[in-house]
């Protein structure tokens, strides 16, 4: 039986705020001033009306908005909880969790998922442990192989997407659907271990649980609802998976099975008191596609996008690519992920009365109960930390790239991560003449879901032609 957590009801409004996707990046975005202005002139009782104001300008120049509240607003108090806006403050809350939590998103994400899970819960009781069994599975050491099979399945995709082109008559194809969320699925069956599960429902359900617990307007009934049958039916698939895995390896030390994730939980013992069943093999499995296939398709896509959109840059990329060392290439990666990161802010609940920024001129008490959003975009351009914040630089220090987030709650998957969303973008570089149409570097289609969906790119030459 998967067990049910009760469902917040604050947390999809701040969300949808914290999660909203599709902004300009700071370099396009259309300068606007004087937002607090209109703001403070909208009378407090007219929640409604301040509520909108700042979904709009989330959603039309996010970068406009997190300039003016850096500068005259840093710490910003609205109906929905404070926006924490400066670098060294949005570090604060992310490295505090025993003042901010996850209690914002973790009861709609365990109600969706149907199980207890590291990104839901703060302390030692599923955190810090199930943290500790996430980082053991999912291990540094991959990486070189997990980039090796990152490029081999990336490949044979792009030859079928550019022979589907070619079938149709057509001179493009879709970069998201045809290529990157087929990639990251056969890179999610070969290295996590979801063989015989369909590619296309490991895309698709994931991105219904991640939209039903973080990207959720309102509470969305339907929305929620999916989400929640999504995650039941993948549940049932991986339990079904893990009968036949222990099946097959009955008999045996189980030694000779696939060495992927799954593989590695089914192999790992571990003390009886620490609960680590086959239920919670099954939710953490389920746990980690959710946090991977979409972001990992979206950040493909954005992250071309942003090298495409600087013409200069993305010529200097296509020669980094080329090198038998991919460390210098995935550089431009994450830096142009820092323009459209995929996690643009998040929440936090501060359970504790708070001080934030402590002997600075923004010292905020922060109350015990009062959501906390930690802006990540923000803070990747703060002009007091991040040098020339809206150039496009390569080697800037790593705590100025939040891309895969900081401090407890940091993508337990960073390892494999990060290989895999540089060398998604790194197969299409290698083949020059798959690239957005002049003119189309910036049309991203997100078909009415808070995820891009559709991104047309030229069609190049199959592999053997190049």
């Amino acid at each position: 039986m998967r067990s049910r957590a009760s469902r917040s009801g604050a947390a999809p409004s701040v969300e949808r705020l914290a999660h909203a996707s599709g902004f300009p990046s700071p370099s396009q975005a259309v300068i606007t001033v004087d937002f607090l202005a209109a703001y403070d002139a909208v009378p407090e009782t007219d929640v409604p009306r301040r509520i909108e104001l700042l979904r709009q300008k989330t959603v039309t120049d996010k970068a406009g908005l997190f300039r003016e509240l850096r500068a005259a607003r840093p710490v910003f108090a609205t109906p929905l909880g404070v926006f924490v806006t400066r670098h060294p403050d949005v570090l604060e809350v992310l490295s505090t969790p025993e003042v901010f939590t996850v209690g914002v998103l973790g009861p709609a994400l365990e109600e969706v998922l149907g199980a207890p899970f590291v990104l839901a819960r703060d302390g030692a009781d599923v955190h810090w442990r199930e943290r500790g069994y996430g980082q053991m599975v999912l291990a540094p050491e991959d990486a070189p192989r997990v980039r090796a099979l990152t490029a081999s399945l990336a490949d044979a995709v792009l030859d079928a997407a550019v022979a589907g082109a070619a079938g149709r008559g057509s001179d493009t194809f879709d970069l998201i659907q045809d290529y990157a969320c087929l990639a990251a699925a056969r890179v999610a069956v070969e290295y996590l271990g979801f063989d015989g599960i369909p590619e296309e429902m490991l895309h698709t359900h994931s991105r219904r649980m991640q939209w039903a617990f973080a990207v959720n307007p309102g509470g969305d009934p339907d929305v929620h609802a999916a989400g929640t049958a999504a995650g039941k039916e993948l549940h049932d698939r991986v339990a079904a998976l893990i009968t036949r895995r222990r099946a097959a390896s009955a008999g045996t030390d189980g030694t000779d099975g696939p060495d992927d994730i799954l593989g590695r939980m089914l192999r790992t013992r571990l003390p009886a008191e620490f609960g680590f069943d086959d239920e919670r093999i099954n939710a953490n499995l389920v746990g980690y596609l959710t946090g991977y296939q979409q972001n990992a398709t979206q950040c493909a896509a954005t992250a071309l996008k942003e090298l495409a959109l600087r013409p200069e840059v993305l010529a200097e990329a296509e020669r980094a690519a080329a090198e038998p060392d991919p460390a210098r290439f995935d550089a431009y990666v994450w830096e142009a992920l820092r323009f459209h990161p995929f996690v643009p802010a998040t929440p936090r609940l501060c359970v504790r009365d708070h001080v934030l920024a402590a002997g600075t001129p923004r010292r905020t008490p922060i109350p015990a109960g009062t959501p906390v959003v930690a802006c990540l975009y923000s803070a990747m351009f703060d002009e007091d930390v991040i040098d020339a914040p809206t150039e496009f630089r390569t080697g800037r220090p790593p705590a100025h790239n939040l891309v895969l987030g900081y401090g407890a709650h940091d993508c337990v998957g960073r390892y494999a991560a990060s290989v895999i969303i540089p060398e998604l973008v790194r197969r299409v570089l290698l083949r020059p003449g798959i690239r957005p149409p002049a003119g189309g570097e910036q049309t991203m289609d997100y078909a009415g879901t808070p995820y891009p969906q559709h991104y047309a790119v030229a069609a190049g030459p199959v592999s053997g032609d190049r």
